[in-house]
């Protein structure tokens, strides 16, 4: 989530003159470190919530600090469970796959290239 603390607040929450927020702020829920290697079946990162005193980590942190985001998958068993979709996956599952073949920035960069005749 992606945030900015209004005008009227930044007081309270930065009551120092000389320590101001940045313009924007996202909430991020941190995940278990990127393995070295991948899994050998699929080539693509298991990862896992970053779970602390039995809650998940996260943290505020200022936009601009953020290189890039990913594309997880959730690790799916035999099963799929009924509660999951698109809207619940997120917060259900509790391990992921990053897929290393989705790339945003190559995608757009290609098209920017494309000679369409």
């Amino acid at each position: 989530m992606v945030f900015k603390i209004p005008n009227n607040k930044i007081d309270y929450v930065f009551p120092s003159p000389d320590d101001r927020p940045p313009s924007h702020l996202a909430y991020v829920e941190w995940f278990t470190p990127i393995p070295a290697a991948a899994e050998p079946n699929h080539l693509m990162y298991k990862v896992s919530r970053s779970i602390q005193g039995g809650q998940r980590s996260a943290s505020i942190i200022p936009v601009d600090s953020m290189v890039r985001s990913i594309h997880l998958l959730p690790r799916f068993g035999p099963i799929i469970p009924r509660e999951w979709n698109a809207f619940t996956v997120l917060d259900k599952c509790q391990t992921f796959y990053i897929n290393p073949f989705v790339d945003i920035q190559s995608y757009m960069m290609y098209a920017d290239n494309l000679d369409i005749i």
